[in-house]
């Protein structure tokens, strides 16, 4: 992991790549590049872990390009693959709001670049530039909602493949 200088990217990559990514759309240019310069811009290769689960939420990242992937531990000791995040996405902003710690561990799936807003950022924020905050805030929202319909959707199918299982179950004997 190395912090990269944020003024460079902002500029390597162009505000209209910036424009796209959700978790930013609609924010004014200068909005974007200021919470750049105030966040850490983060450069991860292939393979390499942001985060374990069990670990303080005090932050959140969003993706800025590559794809990270997050793991949720299992009662076997196993892992589940539990979301994956491309550019514009999130990670950790949920633990964070919620005041609980890390339920996944996130790493980079190839080389990925992300932006680590703090808590205190994200306050400052919203002390400071409350219409910028309004937005973002909704932004993240909407990206919120979305996990949770794509979840709500997989558990739906689930159940629905569990009812075909059952179905085709013998009835039970009666005494």
């Amino acid at each position: 992991m190395r912090e990269n200088d944020a003024l460079d990217y902002w500029h390597g990559q162009g505000p209209d790549y910036f424009r796209e990514l959700s978790t930013f759309g609609a924010l004014p240019d200068e909005a974007v590049l200021r919470m750049l310069q105030k966040g850490r811009v983060i450069s991860l290769e292939a393979g390499e872990r942001l985060y374990s689960k069990g670990e303080s939420s005090e932050e959140f990242y969003i993706v800025l390009s590559g794809r990270m992937n997050s793991w949720m531990p299992r009662r076997d000791g196993g892992w589940t693959l539990a979301r994956c995040h491309e550019p514009g996405d999130d990670m950790g902003f949920v633990p964070m709001i919620a005041l609980v710690d890390r339920p996944a561990s996130t790493q980079a799936e190839v080389n990925s670049v992300v932006l680590e807003i703090s808590c205190g950022q994200f306050l400052d924020l919203q002390q400071k530039e409350p219409d910028v905050f309004g937005l973002m805030l909704l932004n993240l929202v909407r990206g919120m909602a979305r996990t949770v319909i794509t979840m709500v959707s997989i558990m739906a199918e689930r159940d629905s493949q569990l009812h075909k299982v059952y179905s085709k179950a013998p009835k039970p004997i009666q005494k």
